[in-house]
């Protein structure tokens, strides 16, 4: 017989293609309003990590693509909230989804504070294009 595996809550990056997490489970979450997350902020892992020698000292937590998925208690769903270079791409959903091993019934949404460099110049450069065509 086999057992089914809780899903996970936590945060995670994905740099230079490596998926990075840090997770627990909902029995080891810490209440947030109406929702259950991780204890851990991407800052302190990242720092722990570099210190370790496990990432590059070099890059800062905020520079890849990173995200945080949460448990609503009154919703009852999970939520992955990532960047949106990452929301764009089904496969690397999937990829987190399956890391994580998140019901098909997730919500996958952006958040202002999953936003990349490169997404960021994008937002910008977009913003210029556009006023660049308003006469």
């Amino acid at each position: 017989m086999t057992s089914k595996v809780q899903p996970f809550i936590g945060i995670f990056w994905l740099h230079e293609g490596r998926l990075i997490v840090d997770t627990c489970t909902l029995s080891d979450a810490e209440p947030y309003g109406h929702c259950l997350t991780h204890c851990n902020s991407h800052i302190d892992f990242w720092t722990e990590q570099q210190r370790t020698g496990a990432l590059p000292q070099d890059i800062e937590y905020e520079e890849s693509p990173r995200g945080r998925v949460t448990y609503d208690t009154k919703l009852r769903t999970y939520y992955l909230l990532a960047d949106r270079c990452i929301l764009e791409d089904p496969a690397k959903v999937a990829r987190i989804k399956k890391a994580m091993h998140l019901p098909g019934s997730t919500i996958a949404e952006t958040d202002p504070h999953y936003i990349c460099p490169g997404c960021n110049r994008s937002q910008s450069q977009r913003e210029q294009e556009d006023a660049d065509w308003d006469f």
